[in-house]
């Protein structure tokens, strides 16, 4: 028979991996908009470009940075705004063990904005 050691011993116990500084924080996202957009751009340090769609919320996941936890979007609308028309998106993000946050864009043209993020995003 032939045994071999690992160089542990049974009682030697590891500790717990610590998250690593670099993870980002996979985060739900739904975002309402006031009219039809023909161009959606969310930038949490990586840029997405949602499917578009005249009807329902655009929805999916967001990867947010945990050293950075910002949200950039720039919505560009399909259709002019009249004049005296707001327009606006709604973002809720459902971040994982965190209260749910929702942020209201607005503006009377193209929106072009950022939030930075009241949470801790490591686990």
């Amino acid at each position: 028979m032939r045994v071999t050691s690992t160089g542990k011993m049974p009682s030697e116990t590891q500790p717990p991996p610590t998250p690593r500084e670099t993870e980002s924080s996979i985060t739900p996202f739904q975002l309402t908009l006031s009219s039809p957009p023909s161009l959606v751009e969310i930038d949490t340090g990586k840029i997405f470009r949602p499917a578009l769609t005249d009807t329902a919320p655009l929805s999916g996941t967001l990867e947010l940075d945990p050293k950075n936890p910002r949200v950039g979007l720039i919505v560009k609308w399909k259709n002019p705004t009249p004049p005296g028309e707001h327009r606006f998106a709604k973002l809720t993000l459902e971040a994982p063990g965190q209260n749910t946050i929702s942020h209201t864009f607005d503006g009377t043209g193209d929106l072009d904005g950022f939030i930075e993020l009241p949470l801790p995003t490591t686990p």
